[in-house]
């Protein structure tokens, strides 16, 4: 049995990919256009619950909308250029700007400009909608007590009295109660006050919706709105930016996208300006120092001419005084860089305020130093910048922000570390100047006293007068920098209210879920067609047998309904079903030709396949032959034969078996003549012993005297064995196949009948043909097994009959074939 399954399973898989193969082959198609045929309630119900899903997700899918502006980034400076003073502020960099614009730290801004504090909803059965600013009430004066009701869902009530009926719950706890609009009204975890900015009517359907308010927790805000915003580069060389948001608000889209062009605008020029003020502030500190400096040296030189009355110290060596005084300035330079190098230690391990330093990196252009400590204050700064930003996302207590806090006291202490380096080479520096210095006194030091002295002193003043003066046109030049500094951070694009979602696309989704529905269809044909394993020609008996087995013909299939198996062949003598009969008829003469009674058995594999149809009608051709006929109904498990006949099975051949009745008594006659039946009576317990009992031999010789032909209605076969012993004993076995019913392995039955059990004679009768679908498969299979010539004239027009429809001999198109025309 094992091995039998095995055969058989390569048998099915051989079959199924011999089906593909073989697809171009005409019959292969007609199988394929009626299995077609017999889905397209399926196709039409798979398209239908495709569009239907396709309506359902359009009408409740909430709509998306997307609101984009385009903003230039640039600026200018005319009172720079004229006056040709050095950058101070930050270099303009695309990507660096973009990078701020994406950011949670920049969104959070941008929020604040918009009425975000609370959000209001209208709860449908299914959608919610956000109402923005449309909501006919607002919740202002919020105070929250806990933060535990952020976020969460406060549904309120408004009466027609004016109450405010707030319920929300948190957790398992649930707080309600019933409040004056106008009036401040307090709760556990918030206070706050309700007004109205329109009537109660602008609610849609009180019954079928429900309104709440929600305070927002502006961390949540950003986390929510950082994913529904785009930042992209439009075009890298005219600097433009790209501005989208997504929302399911179409009012929230367009004012974020105007929030973020708008506030970018502001705070660049914030950002930009606030270089120029430190710098300002610096030089401010420094000139009231000098300024001091420059009074006590001139006090100091006009006492000593008072002192000792000296109008003009011309007389000193001028090469004294210029080697002197260029060495003062560069002790000068030094102390001043020393003041410098104070300034930025102190701003750079202070990182409260992180423009300090990087706003004092100017001051270092032309010193030896600018490079190494440019790059660290940036490094630093950016980092400062780095832990400012992950502080709107995390708590202090975050391992990520411990980690930027440990690099920033990195690059404090290289920072520190390289300052003084600096400042030691600083004073080394100027310890050597002051011994040239001192060395150039000592050289003149035959001056006169007096003279020497008051030199000192005015060229103190001079140095002091200088500086000085440096501070005030530096002042006066940054400040007209400033002034003259213009952002030209345009928007070239304005948002504007979105008309149409962009999500979801109405024809985009109809037209997926429809082709969905055609592929699924599609491959439901096509597996049923893979997968079909019904005989549905003549040429599948012969092809999967492996015995010679004998094709008597083939029966069409009835156009009607057939409740019950009744003679058909009195009433229509003409139509193609009774000569379809008459070719069966003829070709049993091929099989016994020879004189005297014979006995007919009929069998099948499974219940259904029409055997007891056949059997009737092929006894009524027969009957009109002039022959005596009789059917006998076997089948005793499941009798039909009195069905068919329209009589009682009172008594019949289980009755005869047991001696209960006598022959005669049991032998009814039918409406035509020379027909005559018996029905299988009563249901024994024991029909297979019945069968082959001495009685039913007896019963048919007594039958092979009075008929010319026996035809037994036996069981299936398949089911059981009862019907065996009948088939073995006719001069005509036949086996009954239906089409498009009885599967393919059942022709292992009939093979395993000839082989096994002897039945050499065994013939059979495909029976419920399609002619419509098979019309151009009828020469298949003739000529196997006895080679009985099937049918004169099956393959010629149809004209004979009554059932007349137009053959013209043309082949149809794939749409003919498709309808069933």
């Amino acid at each position: 049995m094992l091995s039998e399954d095995i055969s058989q399973r390569n048998l099915n898989f051989e079959s199924y990919r011999e089906r593909i193969t073989n697809f171009s082959n005409e019959f292969e198609l007609g199988l394929f256009l009626h299995i077609l045929r017999r889905s397209l309630l399926w196709i039409l119900l798979t398209i239908s619950l495709s569009l239907a899903a396709a309506y359902i997700y359009l009408r409740y899918t909430a709509p998306t909308f997307e609101s984009r502006t385009i903003l230039q980034i640039g600026d200018t400076n005319t009172a720079q250029k004229v006056l040709q003073v050095n950058e101070f502020m930050e270099d303009n960099n695309l990507g660096a700007d973009v990078e701020l614009l994406r950011s949670k730290f920049f969104l959070e801004m941008a929020l604040k400009k918009l009425p975000l504090q609370v959000s209001y909803y209208n709860k449908g059965q299914i959608l919610t909608k956000e109402l923005y600013t449309s909501s006919f009430f607002r919740v202002l004066d919020i105070t929250v007590l806990n933060d535990r009701i952020l976020d969460v869902p406060i549904f309120i009530d408004i009466t027609a009295n004016k109450k405010a009926v707030l319920h929300y719950a948190l957790g398992e706890d649930t707080y309600s109660g019933t409040y004056d609009l106008d009036d401040q009204l307090r709760t556990p975890h918030f206070t706050c006050r309700i007004v109205l900015q329109g009537p109660l009517a602008a609610v849609e359907d009180p019954s079928s919706t429900e309104l709440f308010f929600r305070i927002n927790d502006p961390q949540s805000l950003v986390n929510t709105y950082s994913k529904q915003l785009s930042v992209a580069i439009a075009d890298n060389n005219a600097k433009t930016v790209e501005i989208k948001c997504k929302d399911n608000n179409p009012a929230l889209a367009r004012d974020l996208v105007r929030a973020m062009a708008n506030t970018f605008i502001d705070y660049d020029v914030e950002r930009k300006s606030e270089s120029a003020k430190s710098v300002l502030r610096f030089i401010e500190t420094q000139k009231d120092t000098v300024f001091d400096k420059l009074r006590e040296s001139e006090g100091r030189m006009q006492a000593f001419k008072i002192e000792n009355k000296v109008a003009d110290m011309e007389q000193l060596t001028p090469i004294y005084l210029e080697r002197s005084e260029d060495f003062e300035n560069k002790v000068l330079d030094l102390q001043i860089q020393l003041g410098l190098l104070q300034e930025i230690e102190h701003a750079a391990l202070d990182t409260t305020d992180r423009n300090n330093a990087y706003d004092l990196i100017p001051l270092l252009a032309g010193t030896p130093y600018e490079r190494s400590l440019s790059d660290l204050i940036k490094g630093l700064h950016d980092l400062v910048q780095e832990r400012e930003e992950l502080r709107f996302e995390v708590t202090e207590a975050n391992e990520a922000v411990q980690g930027v806090d440990r690099r920033i006291h990195v690059q404090q202490r290289l920072i520190r570390e390289s300052i003084n380096n600096i400042r030691d080479r600083v004073e080394q520096q100027m310890d050597e100047y002051q011994g040239v210095l001192n060395d150039l006194d000592s050289k003149y030091a035959t001056f006169p006293e007096k003279e020497l002295q008051y030199a000192r002193i005015e060229r103190l003043f001079h140095i002091n007068e200088k500086y000085y003066t440096q501070l005030l046109e530096k002042e006066i030049e940054y400040q007209i920098s400033r002034a003259g500094f213009v952002p030209e951070n345009r928007i070239l694009e304005k948002a504007t209210l979105p008309a149409l979602p962009i999500a979801p696309d109405r024809n985009l989704v109809l037209f997926s879920y429809f082709l969905t529905g055609l592929v699924i269809s599609f491959l439901i044909v096509l597996i049923r067609y893979i997968l079909h394993d019904n005989i549905t020609s003549l040429n599948d008996i012969a092809k999967h047998s492996n015995a010679s087995i004998g094709i008597l013909g083939m029966i069409p299939k009835y156009k009607k309904e057939i409740p019950i198996s009744q003679l058909l062949v009195d009433k229509n003598p003409k139509s193609l079903i009774a000569e379809s009969f008459r070719s069966v008829r003829t070709n049993l003469q091929f099989v016994d030709n020879t004189p005297g009674p014979k006995m007919i058995a009929i069998t099948s594999t499974i219940s259904g396949e029409g055997k007891t149809f056949v059997a009737i009608n092929l006894a009524g051709i027969i009957s009109f032959s002039g022959k005596r006929v009789i059917v006998v109904d076997l089948d005793m498990r499941k009798p039909k034969i009195h069905l068919g006949f329209g009589v009682e099975n009172i008594r019949g051949m289980s009755t005869l078996l047991i001696d209960r009745d006598e022959l005669d008594a049991c032998i009814q006659h039918s409406n035509l003549e020379n027909l005559d039946f018996i029905t299988a009576g009563p249901i024994p317990p024991n029909p297979s012993e019945l069968v082959i009992s001495e009685r039913m031999s007896a019963i048919l010789e007594e039958l092979r005297r009075r008929y010319d032909v026996i035809l037994i209605d036996n069981p299936p076969v398949g089911l059981v064995t009862d019907g065996i012993a009948m088939i073995q004993r006719a001069d005509f076995p036949i086996y009954i196949f239906r089409s498009d019913y009885s599967k393919r392995q059942f022709i292992q039955n009939v093979d395993r009948l000839i082989n096994e059990n002897r039945i050499t004679r065994l013939t059979t009768i495909l029976n419920g043909v399609d002619i419509d679908r098979n019309k151009y498969g009828y020469n298949y299979g003739y000529g196997y097994g006895y080679g009985y010539g099937y049918g004169q004239g099956y393959g010629q027009g149809y004209g004979y009959y009554e059932e007349r429809t137009e053959r013209s001999g043309k082949r149809k198109g794939f749409w003919s074939k498709l309808m069933g025309g």
